[in-house]
């Protein structure tokens, strides 16, 4: 018997378990926990060189969170922070927890920060995920709560251009941040 793992959220088809081969459960089934589609899921224990994948920036900025403590990241996963999801679920030693809006996340990584005084961690996509951590990160920033904000971003080649989601994050966030960058490439997470 096979597990299948949810790359959303992490819940796992146990085929053992569920009493149905996971080929057999219908293309409109969705992950009970978190929605996603069956397309979601992977099949459970593959390692990158199973997978044939090298190590990425994300799997790096996991590393470095891991390092520093963090057990939790609160947020929405989309398209453009789809890696740091994906070195999430792979990686297994932080729990991402998913939240229904970003706000939200950002405030839950505040109440984090200020009822365990380590590091809060969330994250949105580009754009409107952005701005939707604001006023949470206010908040945080205002009770000195220390907190993280991972944020995707539209690829390089686009920024300038006002494409689809395209916003001057560093500048929204430069107000109430004590650091932002954008990395942009991989030498930046060494």
């Amino acid at each position: 018997m096979a597990r299948f793992r949810c790359t959303v959220c992490n819940w796992v088809y146990d085929e053992e378990v569920e009493g149905v081969p996971f080929a057999d459960v219908p293309d409109d089934w969705s992950c009970p926990q978190c929605g996603a589609p069956k397309s979601a899921f992977v099949p459970e224990g593959l390692s990158h060189a199973a997978e044939g994948v090298e190590t990425t920036v994300a799997d790096r900025v996991v590393d470095q969170l891991v390092a520093l403590g963090v057990s939790f990241i609160y947020g929405i996963p989309g398209d453009s922070n789809l890696p740091l999801a994906d070195a999430l679920r792979r990686d297994g030693r932080i729990r991402f927890v998913l939240t229904r809006h970003e706000e939200t996340a950002a405030f839950m990584a505040s109440a984090h920060g200020k009822m365990t005084d380590t590091l809060g961690v969330c994250t949105s996509i580009a754009g409107p995920g952005a701005t939707n951590l604001v006023t949470g990160l206010m908040d945080a920033s205002a009770d000195r709560s220390p907190v993280l904000a991972l944020v995707g971003q539209i690829p390089e080649v686009y920024l300038g251009s006002e494409a689809f989601q395209e916003i001057d994050q560093l500048e929204l966030f430069h107000p109430f941040t004590a650091f932002s960058e954008t990395i942009a490439r991989s030498d930046q997470a060494v």
